[in-house]
């Protein structure tokens, strides 16, 4: 389980497990391991994103073992309940960065600062007795547990008013417990009626926030996917992540275009396009001209013109000169070629990013990484053959749920390859791969919040009758789409659900035979219906200013 500053591994039979701390920009801290003896065999489990529980069965009753991993806080709560707890022992190993910590004993546990670290161990309500001893790179300290029924181990780690403040606020653990298996709110999430696509869709989102800090060369594409999602705090962490590097700042551009697309908030978009334009011929040549190209859409009402001008220019491709915005220097732009020829078709990774963000991804750009390059080819499918768009990204949304790389809901390594020395952002996680292609290839999504537009093109496959998606972000709003088929009959319902503005609704859905009439709100409607790579485009644009309903018949 992850937080944002903690991270546990259990035991498939046994209690306890590992803990690692991070700082606050991802460093590795602190560890411990933590252990109960004599509790019996694990008898059931239950996983929520950030909660673990556990039942044991033991010779002297039962024990419910439950492992809360806050989202934002740098703590880990460890607790054991149940009536036969009395003279229980538990044991901590706690190993610091630095050797010779200091070690305060408390009523409770231990305070151990080492340098500017500071490692705390709280026992709730206070143990009959602490003993403290040292082993081979760390200490282990021991608690007997008094007749509470329920007893909490807290480990925090960080600087000293964080780690007072998550001690205290740890005593709280059943709203941590609730909020963290709650996962995120105000995101996307679907109601398929499958456990599979429902909850693995939320476990990938949950992990975005994670995997930036463990896969920083994949900033790119987990950045993008979180904003694509709704998930703003970790598509800004993606957004840190890239700008620090000069060499990954273009696709800081990209991300943030991205995210002023989806939220309508131009700041870092803004800042982006000054960084880009003060030091153009330094970036990533393949992203450079995406970059300026949808940041100059994403401010087309909120940057000067002569800021416009040179990012079109360099959208363009054209080498010129052109006034440094907000100077009177020229600024020379290098020419960057026209791309593959129309001959010879070689997809990269600008025109597919291009492609995907539009809700019409082309030809994969493949990539090393094999499950990333699968998803993509997924992605591209859905628009010419939903069936086969579905189940290929069915098939590695299951691999991953089952039987990850790292175990059940992982779909990337943590390895980074020797390339990964220098800063890159070509290198994308399957994790993110997997939510755009639901995003962008199913569901057909083009947000472009600045002008209060959103486009929805949804690809569905013909097995599926009932299909709901909530939380679709736009601006400072989310609407829910609900998809309904019975036999030939199709129906899709749009419904704002926080929006301040209405906005304008393209909707494009696409169905396999040919469409008969045709009603909106209720209403004979005459549609501009036309084919599409094969299938049957239904495009109609409505503000969403209440609930509004397509309903058509299939000849």
């Amino acid at each position: 389980m992850e937080g944002d500053r903690v991270r546990f591994t259990g035991h498939q039979t046994r209690t306890g497990g590992q803990v690692l701390f991070r700082s606050t920009s991802g460093s590795a801290g602190a560890t411990a391991a933590v252990r109960a003896e004599g509790l019996g065999h694990a008898a059931n489990l239950v996983l929520y994103p950030g909660v673990a529980r556990r039942d044991f069965a033991g010779p002297h009753g039962a024990t419910v073992e439950t492992v809360v991993a806050p989202r934002s806080l740098p703590f880990l709560a460890w607790q054991l309940s149940g009536r036969e707890l009395i003279e229980t022992t538990v044991a901590v190993e706690i190993a610091t960065p630095t050797s010779n910590p200091d070690v305060v004993p408390t009523s409770s546990g231990i305070v151990v600062r080492s340098d500017d670290l500071r490692v705390d161990l709280a026992i709730f309500p206070d143990p009959v007795a602490v003993t403290v001893s040292e082993s081979e790179g760390g200490l282990v300290v021991t608690a007997r547990l008094g007749s509470a029924e329920s007893n909490t181990v807290t480990l925090a780690s960080g600087q000293g008013p964080e780690v007072e403040s998550a001690i205290q606020a740890a005593r709280h653990l059943g709203a941590h417990a609730l909020h963290a298996a709650r996962g995120e709110e105000d995101v996307l999430r679907t109601h398929s009626g499958i456990d599979a696509v429902d909850d693995g869709l939320a476990w990938a989102l949950a992990r975005t926030g994670r995997l930036i800090i463990e896969r920083p060369s994949a900033a790119l594409s987990l950045g993008l996917a979180a904003a694509s999602m709704g998930h703003r705090a970790a598509s800004a962490r993606a957004l840190t992540q890239l700008r620090t590097s000069r060499p990954t700042r273009a696709a800081a551009g990209v991300l943030a275009a991205c995210m002023t697309s989806t939220s309508g908030q131009v700041g870092a978009a803004a800042e982006l396009a000054n960084l880009l334009l003060e030091d153009v011929d330094t970036f990533e040549p393949d992203l450079l001209r995406l970059a300026a190209t949808m940041l100059a859409e994403a401010l087309h009402h909120g940057a000067p013109p002569e800021t416009l001008t040179a990012l079109r220019a360099i959208g363009s491709g054209n080498g010129s000169a052109v006034r440094r915005p907000g100077t009177g220097k020229s600024l020379a732009l290098p020419m960057l070629g026209d791309g593959p020829s129309a001959s010879a078709p070689v997809p990269d990774l600008a025109s597919w990013l291009a492609g995907l963000l539009r809700g019409d991804p082309e030809a994969p750009f493949v990539v090393h990484d094999v499950r990333a390059s699968r998803a993509r080819r997924s992605a591209a499918a859905f628009r010419s053959d939903p069936d086969r768009g579905w189940a290929d990204w069915r098939a590695l949304l299951d691999e991953g749920l089952a039987e990850g790389v790292l175990g059940p809901a992982t779909w990337d390594d943590l390895v980074e390859g020797p390339a990964d020395v220098e800063p890159r952002s070509d290198r994308p996680a399957a994790t993110a791969e997997v939510l755009l292609a639901f995003v962008h290839g199913m569901l057909g999504l083009a947000p472009d919040a600045p002008v209060g537009r959103l486009r929805i093109a949804p690809r569905m496959p013909t097995h599926l009758t009932s299909f709901t998606a909530t939380g679709i972000p736009i601006g400072e709003g989310t609407i829910r789409m609900t998809y309904e088929r019975a036999g030939g009959a199709v129906r899709y319902l749009l419904e704002p659900e926080r929006i301040g503005v209405p906005p304008l609704l393209v909707f494009e859905p696409s169905v396999s035979g040919s469409v008969g009439s045709i009603r909106i709100d209720g209403r004979s409607a005459h549609l501009d219906v036309r084919r599409h790579r094969g299938r049957t485009l239904i495009p109609v644009q409505l503000p969403l200013d209440d609930v509004r309903a397509l309903a058509f018949e299939m000849d």
